[in-house]
């Protein structure tokens, strides 16, 4: 602004007044207007920082628009105002805001953007102000379809708009001629609209951040919920599978009791025919005896007969011990978990005598190379398990039917630990098998008797039971090997 001292063109001779006397009158009254206008340049520099601070505020949207509608009306005459925002995608108008002294508007509703005088705004992307007559005049010229609402006598607008385009428009109208806008009034709604457009976009962004989080926090809520029912899912099925894992080691006994209870039957018959046929002699040569018609001959017969019986029932007896003695210890051993003195060869021997019901229906040959003198503390059943399913699952999965396959056994001891490796040279297993040989549950026999659980039985009582080692190998035709290192109990 510049300024300059008054000094008068002309002196009238007529003037009564003193020339000095009106000099300092009118001086008075520039300073008079210099000071208001320096306090009207203060308010409203104060107003458009308030506003400007508004950016960091933390009030609700509601509240923001109160404060702004307050803020304005320092500076301009604000009776009548409306915030509304544009959504381009949808082309409606939302009425965030709504203070009217005639008209009525409820905050939330919504409007095509139509083509009405704050449309027109919107459209152009620039502040505009009217009077009645250039509204009515717009109307008339097509620029505006109708005016909505009641016609005021000053109406201007300013678009609220950031990068991605207009998203508002903020209005100020006048009913009274006595409050006509001026151009300066909407260069200050215009600077509102800016920074309201940054508060918009700040509170666009506080929003999304409080609604990831609230999403974030229930996602959240969400994993531990799952991980809970995941965890208790886990637990079930690993009752399940050790309830699974139990069953077939009883289901393994229970074959080695169906197969031990068909061989002993055999002996058993053997005897028991033996010592019926005996019995019948021996009543023949009573009533013999009896009748007196007895003679050396039937005597001798009869002790032949007798020496025959003893003979056969001697070896059969002696043949279904064994057996049972066998079973015994191996049924025992794989129902416990105590760890003994065992020696290796022998208790490899005694369970392939388990076996043998099962080994003599195939035609494959068993070999088996340990030292004679191996003694070895561990856990029996442990050892009889493993064996046992490695030897089911070569002649399940093995083979295929009319193969004559060759089962190795090899016990190697070492200084604190013995090695057990086992191979056949059956049907082998390609590199996805393998990786899938230990799952519970995995079979290539599925539906045919395999149970899926077998290998995944030695690999759990190698690694848990006996803190050892487990490795296999294997390819398409060639067979397949485990190689088994356990650690050695102190004798």
């Amino acid at each position: 602004m510049t300024v300059c001292n008054y000094m008068p063109a002309n002196k009238s001779s007529n003037n009564k007044s003193h020339p000095q006397a009106k000099v300092s009158a009118e001086a008075s009254a520039y300073n008079t207007a210099i000071a208001s206008a320096n306090k009207n340049n203060i308010n409203v520099i104060n107003a458009l920082l308030k506003i400007s601070s508004l950016v960091q505020s933390t009030l609700s949207l509601p509240e923001i628009y109160k404060e702004i509608h307050q803020i304005i009306a320092e500076i301009i005459y604000v009776k009548n105002i409306a915030i509304f925002l544009y959504d381009p995608i949808e082309k409606i108008i939302v009425f965030d805001y709504f203070v009217d002294e005639k008209d009525q508007g409820v905050i939330g509703t919504t409007m095509p953007i139509g083509n009405g005088i704050s449309s027109y705004v919107i459209k152009k992307n620039k502040p505009c102000m009217f009077t009645s007559a250039e509204q009515l005049e717009m109307q008339v010229k097509g620029k505006i379809s109708n005016v909505i609402g009641s016609l005021s006598e000053s109406w201007m607008g300013a678009p609220i708009a950031n990068n991605d385009g207009v998203t508002g428009i903020i209005i100020l109208q006048s009913y009274s001629s006595e409050h006509m806008y001026q151009e300066d009034d909407l260069q200050l709604l215009s600077f509102v609209a800016d920074n309201l457009a940054i508060v918009l976009q700040q509170r666009k962004l506080i929003d999304k951040e409080r609604e990831d989080k609230k999403s974030l926090e229930s996602s959240l809520q969400l994993i531990k919920e799952q991980n809970l029912a995941l965890e208790q899912m886990m637990q079930t099925l690993k009752s399940a599978q050790n309830e699974l894992v139990q069953k077939e080691k009883m289901a393994s006994l229970g074959n080695l009791v169906a197969g031990i209870a068909h061989e002993i039957n055999t002996p058993i018959g053997i005897c028991v025919t033996a010592i019926t046929n005996l019995h019948h002699e021996y009543k023949n040569l009573q009533k013999q005896i009896a009748q007196s018609t007895a003679t050396d001959k039937h005597l001798n017969y009869f002790l032949e007969d007798v020496n025959e019986a003893c003979t056969i029932i001697e070896s059969n007896t002696l043949r279904a011990a064994e057996l049972i003695n066998s079973f015994k210890e191996i049924a025992v051993d794989q129902s416990s978990e105590v760890s003994r003195k065992i020696n290796m060869k022998e208790y490899i021997d005694e369970i392939l005598l388990a076996m043998r019901p099962i080994l003599k229906k195939t035609p494959h040959e068993v070999q088996v190379n340990c030292p004679e003198n191996l003694v070895i503390k561990t856990i029996p059943g442990a050892i009889s398990q493993i064996l046992t399913n490695m030897i089911n699952n070569s002649i399940i999965h093995g083979f295929n039917d009319g193969d004559k396959g060759c089962l190795k056994i090899t016990v190697v001891k070492k200084s604190d630990s013995f090695d057990i490796c086992y191979q056949d040279n059956g049907k082998g297993l390609n590199s996805d098998e393998i990786k899938m040989l230990f799952e519970p549950f995995y079979t290539t026999k599925r539906g045919m008797g395999g149970s899926g659980l077998g290998t995944h039985l030695i690999y759990n009582i190698v690694t848990s039971s006996l803190n050892g080692k487990i490795n296999v190998e294997s390819e398409p035709g060639k067979g397949l090997r485990y190689d088994i290192s356990l650690p050695i109990e102190a004798l």
